[in-house]
């Protein structure tokens, strides 16, 4: 009689996706990068502010000398907003915003990484934060600040939904 020993088989590791992957390298890269320009723009802020004062300036002083008419009264309301918006305060809290979003969407591309639903959870938080942090810093009626937002928010809530489609491959 033949002796037929079983050896135990370990389950196999879920696969992760090859689009997974790719999305989670470009989380990595884009918040990354969030992360070293965030520390950037807070640690320059002075020098920035006081450069971008001095442009503003020279450009108010070109819209002045044209005639009044309504292009330059929309200039001028564009110049006022940047300028609220180029205090070195300002910048500061803001980058402050986008290092803690970048950090958070960073984390979450860690954890999909490992196939861990949390971090698709944890990656929104970042990119809500990545969308409210310039409104609580600049306020909601300036248009820079709705244009800002706006662009983090379509590559956020794109990435959301690409993520999404791949929720049934996180445990």
């Amino acid at each position: 009689m033949e002796n037929f020993q079983t050896t135990p088989v370990a389950p196999a590791k879920p696969q992760r996706p090859t689009f997974l992957t790719v999305l989670c390298i470009l989380t990595f890269i884009g918040s990354g990068w969030g992360i070293v320009s965030g520390i950037s723009s807070y640690i320059t802020a002075n020098a920035t502010a006081g450069v971008a004062q001095a442009a503003m300036d020279d450009a108010r002083e070109d819209i002045q000398n044209e005639s009044s008419n309504a292009g330059t009264q929309m200039a001028e309301k564009m110049l006022s907003g940047v300028s609220d918006m180029l205090k070195p305060e300002n910048i500061k809290k803001n980058a402050l915003f986008s290092i803690v979003a970048s950090v958070f969407t960073l984390l979450g591309g860690i954890l999909m990484f490992g196939l861990k639903k949390t971090g698709y959870w944890v990656y929104i938080l970042g990119t809500l934060i990545g969308i409210v942090g310039p409104f609580m810093v600049y306020g909601g009626a300036n248009f820079v600040t709705i244009l800002s937002s706006s662009m983090i928010a379509f590559f956020g809530v794109l990435f959301v939904i690409l993520y999404g489609l791949n929720v049934k491959h996180l445990r």
